[in-house]
């Protein structure tokens, strides 16, 4: 077997670093190559070439340059397109593969008896911008999205009700990845949209019980940075999830639930008031929520014009939400206006890790 590494990188050359020394430690006869998708600005591409130079993995290493920047989900996207082997692994810049994980993965796919398999997925552990693992977080992150136990097969579909596929380091076979990674609602949530489109094509998932991969948890990524989480996308997306049993019905009305609240307020800030008044009206939120301090500046927002509010939401103090988000990526940092009363809009935001309870 011989696997297409995607890596997306975006001005963090000392990250992409360690990203390319956790690869240089897996069996080399796995890599079929390793595609590196540059969106970074022009003072970064040379330090990100001499990155790859002293990596030991150059022979190896494609560095696409993306001018102009793709952004993140269209550069991997960009990346799978021109994959050339049949199974890719998407790395993240600023995370690693633990040793061995690579050699798992493809094990794990070549012995593989069920055909209705199409990703295949260990746990992550959690560290912080040093590179140090925390095993406080990381036990917490192992609980909260059901990867304590043994490893299991089950469908996508019961996967992602509890959030357990992470954003990268899964291994998936090129032409399913091709099949599900473009969403055109996806904004900067296209790992839960690739779960969600996998999740309604009937594909199961082969969890593995080992700590395959490190998350960083940092001011500069993604969740933590920038225009935070869309979490009105996550809220579409899950309305999209297709449920049968009683369980999974239930599942999906709390992912809803969980996230209503922040998403009403995400839609009113990129000025989709229709769709934020329908999910205010909507029975995701409860009638105690409507009524509670959150509910009352939901309401005030929504019957406002936006410039009498606007000027809030890039504060990122004590009304910040936390959306659960996914093993790998502990809840993401959602800002919300705090309308200079400490602590207010987050009395009641969605700021539990775990999207099962």
């Amino acid at each position: 077997m011989l696997i297409s590494i995607l890596v997306p990188t975006f001005r963090r050359p000392h990250h992409l670093a360690e990203a390319l020394e956790s690869l240089a430690q897996q069996d080399r006869s796995l890599i079929g190559e390793i595609i590196v998708g540059d969106d970074s600005p022009v003072e970064f591409r040379a330090g990100n070439r001499a990155t790859i130079a002293a990596s030991g993995l150059e022979p190896l290493v494609r560095h696409v340059i993306n001018d102009p920047p793709l952004g993140n989900y269209p550069n991997q996207c960009a990346l799978g397109s021109a994959a050339r082997f049949d199974h890719i692994l998407i790395l993240h810049d600023d995370d690693h593969l633990c040793p061995g994980a690579l050699a798992t993965l493809a094990q794990a796919c070549a012995k593989e008896t069920d055909e209705r398999v199409k990703i295949w997925f260990g746990r992550n552990e959690i560290m912080d911008e040093k590179g140090r693992v925390d095993p406080v977080r990381t036990a917490t992150n192992h609980r909260d999205y059901g990867k304590e136990g043994p490893g299991a097969v089950k469908t996508v579909r019961e996967w992602s009700l509890q959030h357990a596929i992470p954003p990268n380091s899964f291994l998936m076979p090129r032409t399913t990845y091709l099949a599900h990674m473009f969403g055109a609602r996806d904004g900067n949530i296209g790992d839960w949209g690739l779960s969600i489109r996998l999740a309604n094509s009937g594909a199961h998932g082969r969890f593995i019980a080992q700590d395959l991969a490190r998350y960083r948890v940092h001011a500069e990524s993604l969740t933590n940075s920038g225009r935070g989480v869309d979490a009105h996308l996550m809220y579409e997306l899950a309305q999209q999830l297709k449920v049968s049993s009683p369980e999974q019905i239930e599942g999906r009305k709390r992912l809803l639930r969980q996230f209503a609240v922040v998403a009403t307020t995400r839609y009113l800030r990129d000025g989709e008031r229709a769709a934020a008044w329908k999910c205010f009206l909507s029975p995701d939120w409860q009638w105690k929520r409507r009524l509670s301090p959150r509910g009352v500046v939901t309401l005030g927002m929504l019957m406002t014009p936006a410039f009498a509010w606007q000027w809030a939401m890039g504060y990122r103090g004590p009304g910040i939400a936390q959306v659960p988000v996914g093993p790998g990526r502990p809840a993401m940092a959602v800002a919300q206006p705090s309308f200079g009363v400490a602590g207010f809009a987050g009395h009641d935001e969605v700021d539990d890790r775990s999207p099962r309870t």
